[in-house]
């Protein structure tokens, strides 16, 4: 034990001499030598993700040298970007002789730049303030950037010192690209669901045939409204480098989309949908990857809308893209884990309402059929919205209205047969909800004869999911419970139905596709 303590006082010593000498005046002059290294693009779409050091998106890097036989100190470096980045500055104490100082730059970019239609011009601005001997002095560089308006993707921003020429050189801001995945979007979302009740109201979360299903119906929504495939226009980009990218909702109003608009448009349509998505980029190609409830991957070659064939077709074919890419050089991105490190969409301009009626897009097939229902006449017509405490969704208008008992929305079907039922607590855990459900079943004299865990969608959000199989007096029946929180909210949005009732089973996911937040 004594020589431990022995020990650690030498280190400290030595630490207290090492610094001592550091920073002990050497009769010399410090001399400042640096070199800045700038991007000259910002991507306006994804400024949300240039403030977070985690993400490595730095705009600027400044390198400095103290080249002297004296201390520099008191170093303070600023940075602005003109218009759309405040001043933020980062000091430090002292550089020694013979040092050298790294200092990266994460800019806070303004929302304003989401308002940009076209690349603007820009200036970096850095300021290096430091002491010399006691002495203060200056160095002020500028530096020329454009913001890039709200569509514009430039595949790579490593300058040419930097690259490789590599594919993965050439495409290292790919995952940049989820950016313009716009799950939460209400215009997305509705057509999503349209899609989906064209399908029958199909559970895609629930299994890999229901996803299949409602993959399809969307699909299809797309097929009858003359969707269809164009290519870049080249006119457009004097670099292959550069791509106008639309957002799904850009796609939908236009009825088309080059392969990376298509690849990101299905790709967001399915996360909807509660599944998991992704955009595979090859040489000169982009298409998506859909992950079924089972974990099994489909690929889909978005681009055969073009060809009005069959989901299951665009599937077929888009296997034959996944060998393809396989063979050569590929980058698969996963949209979920980078928008869960901060890469999201920006603010878009809000949509009426009835936009999509105004953009022709309707769910009338070639035989006449129109969308609307679910096989049961209990679910079948028009549908109205509830709006509760913080929540709302949607339900047949001919039921009656739900009733709220204070954290307790209930909704029953005209026949009885089938409950709707949103509860919530401020403060609770999802573990809270979860016992406080299962314990009103049991005080119920509901028996719980299985329970299957699992994950669905709702809102945008994932959530833990319960599938239940329950039995009381009254028969067998079942209950899907989807537990989550949300702004220090618990929620549990359950449906129940007669065992086996398949129209009832997707008449509750219909209800929860309409499911919303605020």
């Amino acid at each position: 034990m004594r020589a431990k303590i022995v020990g650690s006082i030498v280190l400290v010593g030595l630490l207290l001499f090492s610094m001592f000498m550091y920073a002990k005046p050497s009769g010399g002059e410090g001399k400042l030598e640096y070199k800045v290294y700038a991007k000259k693009d910002i991507i306006s779409a994804a400024y949300k993700a240039y403030g977070n050091p985690k993400l490595g998106m730095w705009v600027a890097k400044v390198v400095l040298y103290n080249t002297g036989k004296g201390a520099i100190r008191n170093i303070k470096i600023s940075y602005s970007i003109d218009t759309y980045s405040q001043q933020i500055s980062k000091t430090y104490p002292i550089l020694v002789p013979g040092g050298t100082l790294v200092d990266l730059y994460y800019p806070i970019i303004s929302s304003d730049v989401t308002k940009l239609t076209m690349p603007t011009p820009s200036n970096l601005r850095i300021r290096i303030e430091y002491e010399v001997n006691g002495k203060k002095k200056t160095e002020e560089i500028t530096k020329s950037l454009q913001i890039l308006g709200i569509h514009d993707f430039i595949f790579s921003s490593l300058s040419p010192e930097e690259s490789t020429g590599s594919f993965y050189d050439a495409f290292s801001n790919a995952p940049l690209i989820v950016a313009w995945v716009t799950t939460t979007d209400p215009v997305v979302r509705e057509f999503a669901d349209m899609g989906n009740r064209l399908a029958g109201g199909a559970g895609a979360s629930l299994s890999d045939e229901e996803a299949i299903k409602s993959l399809s119906g969307i699909w299809q929504l797309a097929v009858v409204n003359g969707f269809s495939y164009k290519t870049e226009p080249s006119s457009y980009w004097t670099s292959k480098a550069a791509q106008h990218v639309m957002y799904p909702r850009d796609v939908i109003r236009d009825k088309s989309g080059t392969c990376l608009d298509l690849a990101i448009w299905f790709a967001t349509l399915a996360t909807t949908q509660g599944l998991k998505a992704y955009i595979v980029f090859m040489p000169g190609h982009a298409f998506p990857l859909i992950q079924l409830p089972s974990g099994s991957i489909i690929p889909v070659e978005a681009t055969a809308i073009n060809s009005k064939v069959s989901f299951q077709d665009a599937v077929k074919m888009g296997l034959q893209t996944w060998q393809k890419a396989t063979q050569g050089p590929y980058q698969v991105i996963d949209i979920a884990e980078y928008q869960s490190d901060g890469i999201i969409p920006p603010e878009l301009p809000q949509l009426p309402p009835n936009v999509l009626k105004e953009w022709g897009i309707s769910a009338q097939t070639q035989g006449g059929g129109a969308e609307g229902g679910t096989g049961n006449q209990e679910g079948g017509g028009e549908w109205v919205i509830y709006n509760g405490n913080g929540f709302s969704f949607q339900y047949p208008a001919n039921w009656q209205q739900p009733e709220d008992y204070g954290g307790y929305v209930y909704l029953v079907s005209n026949d009885e047969e089938f409950e709707f039922i949103v509860m919530y607590a401020q403060g609770y855990t999802v573990q809270d909800m979860v016992q406080s459900f299962e314990q009103t079943l049991q005080e119920g004299g509901i028996t719980i004869k299985a329970r299957k865990e699992t994950q669905a969608d709702i809102a945008g959000i994932t959530a833990y999911a319960v599938l239940y199989s329950l039995s009381s007096q009254y028969g067998d029946f079942a209950a899907v419970a989807r537990y989550f929180t949300s702004g220090g909210t618990a929620y549990a949005v359950i449906y129940d139905f007669p065992r086996n009732n398949q129209e009832y089973n997707q008449l509750g996911e219909q209800i929860v596709s309409t499911f919303r937040l605020g």
